[in-house]
């Protein structure tokens, strides 16, 4: 059988960890911070706005709408194609204030009777979203992501074992929360989109790990005689090929999303390309030495507790 990446291969990865976890670490928190402030872009879908589908005549194009739509006062507007060029079909989306925010289609119209001709496009739809939906559906953005997680970590509980599930918490919030820091340093308009793209990674980051850990369990159940360590190592060292073409896969087809998905589709590929690029070194160097951890606690634990047992119970002399 091929096999890209020798599956008898044995790398400690454990001893060589310790600088990803620290790394992972500090870029997690520095997102956090990221988030904090400067903060996440919001589009309209979490701060309000008008949302406006127009179909304009075929010798338009996106930049050319947006162009004309800045020109003539709407501003900073959010043009994005719909179906394919020949259809000439577009979604606008402006942020303005509140009180404004029905004045958006009239605007539109107006510029286009000015640039395009009356008669010569239709306005199909117009959409208004006021800023306390906004703020509802983005409080509901961020229930979903810890919504998921949970469930993940519960799954993770009866599947496995309590010792696994720190693990897979931990990558996956470095995931997460590092592509969402990266967001923010790029300054892209986070939305639904995005939120899809935010709900796959955390899907896609337990992926691997749990082929990993189903196979610490096996080596644990056919190997008594080994050590966690050697367990652990032994799972990575011969999961590594399955992890890198897995992830080539993806990344193939996410990448080929970016580059000729347009516009509709950069805003979903972008922060999946970030996010599965993070997840290879979280798999590896963050989710399974918390397994390690979480034993090593758990033995001393069980030493502690011993130690105080023995001390409580009365010497044999005077017992009755």
């Amino acid at each position: 059988m091929f096999h890209l990446i020798s599956p008898d291969l044995k790398i400690d990865f454990l001893k060589k960890s310790g600088p990803f976890v620290w790394l992972s670490t500090i870029a997690a928190i520095a997102s956090m911070v990221a988030m904090w402030k400067p903060g996440l872009n919001y589009g309209i879908d979490f701060t309000g706005g008008a949302v406006v589908q127009i179909k304009t005549p075929s010798d338009w194009d996106t930049a050319r709408l947006r162009r004309e739509l800045d020109e003539g006062g709407v501003k900073d507007p959010s043009v994005v194609q719909l179906g394919e060029l020949k259809d000439s079909e577009f979604l606008i989306k402006v942020q303005a204030d509140p009180a404004k925010l029905n004045q958006v289609s009239a605007a539109v119209e107006t510029i286009m009777n000015a640039k395009a001709g009356a008669g010569k496009y239709t306005i199909q739809k117009v959409d208004v979203v006021g800023p306390a939906a906004g703020a509802s559906l983005r409080n509901s953005a961020f229930l979903s992501i810890i919504y998921a997680t949970l469930c993940i970590v519960i799954y993770i509980t009866f599947r496995f074992d309590i010792r696994y599930a720190p693990g897979v918490l931990r990558a996956l919030g470095v995931d997460v929360i590092t592509t969402l820091g990266i967001w923010v340093f790029l300054q892209r308009e986070f939305n639904l989109t995005v939120l899809a793209a935010m709900l796959t990674i955390a899907g896609y980051s337990c992926n691997d790990t749990i082929v990993i850990y189903d196979r610490i369990r096996d080596y644990s159940k056919t190997h008594p005689n080994w050590d966690l360590r050697t367990a652990i190592n032994k799972s990575i060292n011969q999961n590594l090929g399955r992890t890198v073409l897995t992830v080539l896969c993806t990344l193939f087809v996410v990448v080929s999303m970016y580059l000729m998905g347009g516009p509709v589709l950069q805003d979903f590929s972008l922060p999946l390309l970030i996010g599965f690029t993070i997840s290879i070194p979280s798999t590896i160097f963050v989710a399974n030495p918390m397994i390690l951890y979480m034993e090593e606690r758990r033995i001393v634990k069980q030493k502690a507790l011993s130690i105080s047992n023995n001390k409580a119970q009365p010497p044999k002399s005077a017992r009755v």
